[in-house]
């Protein structure tokens, strides 16, 4: 049965303003992707960062025990950490790791330094990690 409306303006106004709409849904649809999508990223950036992180933190803190044990300088512990950065994944969890280490009298020092692993094309992350440990010694 027709409309008893559709000849009349407010019969047009109700068309036109249902077919106003069409293609809002795939409007937002690309609009929540994109944010969707970027989200993502973001939280495997972070990922990556963290990982990255924590592996050069845990080889700081191995180069400084072992060097704290030795009685040589600082270049047992940031071998030891370099062996450490090795074993956890080597140059696919920290790009250009490079480790060194100090000793004194009271405090073993290892410093890694390296990037964490980029799929955001414009950030380079640079991951500095410390770790410093009392010089083992006897006392009398």
């Amino acid at each position: 049965m027709p409309n008893p409306r559709e000849g009349t303006s407010e019969g047009r106004r109700r068309i036109w303003f249902g077919r106003r709409d069409a293609g809002a849904a795939s409007v937002e649809m690309v609009v929540l992707a994109s944010f969707l999508f970027m989200f993502t990223f973001a939280v495997v950036q972070g990922g990556l960062w963290f990982h990255a992180r924590s592996v050069a933190l845990g080889a700081a803190q191995e180069g400084a025990r072992v060097a704290a044990a030795e009685s040589s300088s600082g270049g047992a512990g940031a071998a030891a950490a370099a062996d450490f950065v090795a074993d956890a994944g080597g140059g696919g969890v920290l790009l250009g790791a490079a480790t060194s280490g100090t000793r004194t009298a009271t405090t073993a020092t290892v410093v890694v330094t390296g990037q964490s692993q980029s799929i955001v094309f414009f950030w380079d992350p640079t991951i500095v990690q410390t770790a410093s440990v009392p010089v083992e010694r006897i006392t009398g």
